[in-house]
Order: C-alpha cells, then structure tokens, then sequence
C-alpha cells in the first residue's frame, strides 16, 4: 500500500493540538456545556446495543487524550482497545488517563495517521471515531484503511459535528459557533485552534446523508443514524 507522508498542514493541525492539549478536554467541556461526554456515552451505548458477536479488538482514531477509549474499556470488559492519534502531547495525556484505571494493560496507545493504519488487514472487530474525521487530509485513503483492518461484519462508529435542519436551529447554531470561537482563543491563547474548529465545522462536507453516501461508496452498509442536540451532532454506525 502507498505510504503517505504528513503534509504541511497536517503538521500545523498536529502542532496546533499539541499547544492546546493540556486545555483540550477542560474547553470542550466548557463550550460544549458539558454534553461532549454525554455524545460519546451515546456513541458506547449504541456500539453495544448494535455489536452481534464477541468483541476482542478496537481501535479508537484520532483517539485525542482519550476520552472515548477509556469508555470503550469500561463497556467492553473483553476486549483489546488501541488509541492512535497523531499528536504526542494529546496521547501523554491519554497515557496518564489509562494508568489511573485497573484496565490499563487492555488499553494501547500510539501515534500515528488514520490513511497509514499500521495493522494488518482484518485485525479489528470495531473502529471509533470521535470528532475526527473532519480532520482528515485524505478522507478516501483513511476510510479505505478504515475497511481494510476491519473484520467481516465490523462495525465503524462516527461521532461528529453536523448541520441542524431546522433554518433557526442553524442560525443559533452558526451564532454559537462564533462564539466558541471567541472563548476558545480566550482560553487558550491560541487563535488559530478555535478558528480551525469554528471553520472545520462550518466547511464539513459529509454530513447526515452525504456521510451515509460516503460510506455506502466506500461499500459500508448503514446501520444507524442518531442525530443529537437539536441535530448539532450525529453518530454513524456502518458494517462491512
């Protein structure tokens, strides 16, 4: 497989997100009024209430400090989970997360690129993604790798941001947006980070159907689609 080198902006996002790490998970809490872990228990619940057979191994990408996979150790008791995220700050931090809890040794954690997974094909019974595929610099080559270290019958997960229906729902939404821009760079003294996530937002492509589209294209077959918090989020979950 064609090994894709780290582009500049890739580098700036990774930079980026090793300057705010040690505030990361105290903004999102702040800005998303607390629901961002509420998302991500959602995202756990539905992953169980959909998985048919015995789950040994995940992979959380763009795994962050970690929020999701402790989850993800929590629920499933059984299984082997690896984080891969690539900014190294982001991942100390997840490191220290995992040590605090008697799961540890079923939690792995490394740094790496969702289009280069470094596993071989059909290792995983789960894949999560948590707020991160709209960070993604080659989106087809990540979902193909995506499919490739899943198993048959495999589940892909997706938690992110999306575009609410409603014209005035998406008016206070848009509102909203700047001002979490706002706070954001208030907060951590970095303009270019919430500016990013305010335009990452606002740009995303593949939300609701156009996601499901994506996927389907990629020959994942649609499982589940809930939409959270006035639509604000949503949550895919496909199979292979």
């Amino acid at each position: 497989m064609k090994k894709y080198d780290p582009s500049s902006k890739e580098d700036k996002l990774k930079h980026m997100f090793n300057h705010i790490a040690y505030k990361y998970d105290m903004i999102n809490h702040i800005l998303s009024f607390g629901l961002d872990p509420v998302w991500r228990k959602t995202t756990i619940h539905l992953l169980y209430k959909f998985s048919e057979i015995k789950i040994k191994n995940i992979l959380d990408l763009a795994t962050g400090t970690g929020d999701l996979a402790v989850l993800l150790a929590n629920q499933f008791k059984h299984a082997y989970i690896v984080g891969l995220d690539p900014s190294n700050k982001m991942l100390e931090i997840a490191e220290k997360k995992i040590k605090n809890h008697s799961f540890g040794k079923r939690v792995k954690i490394i740094q790496g690129y969702s289009q280069n997974i470094p596993f071989q094909n059909e290792t995983f019974d789960i894949v999560t993604i948590a707020f991160g595929i709209r960070n993604f610099q080659y989106i087809h080559h990540s979902i193909r790798e995506i499919y490739r270290i899943l198993k048959p019958s495999g589940i892909l997960a997706i938690l992110e941001f999306s575009k609410p229906s409603n014209f005035w729902i998406k008016k206070i939404y848009y509102f909203y947006l700047r001002f979490v821009e706002k706070i954001g760079n208030f907060i951590s003294k970095n303009h270019f980070s919430y500016n990013y996530l305010k335009e990452s937002i606002l740009s995303f492509y593949y939300c609701n159907k156009k996601m499901n589209k994506l996927l389907k294209y990629h020959n994942f077959n649609p499982v589940h689609t809930e939409r959270l918090t006035f639509e604000v989020v949503s949550i895919y979950l496909v199979k292979k």
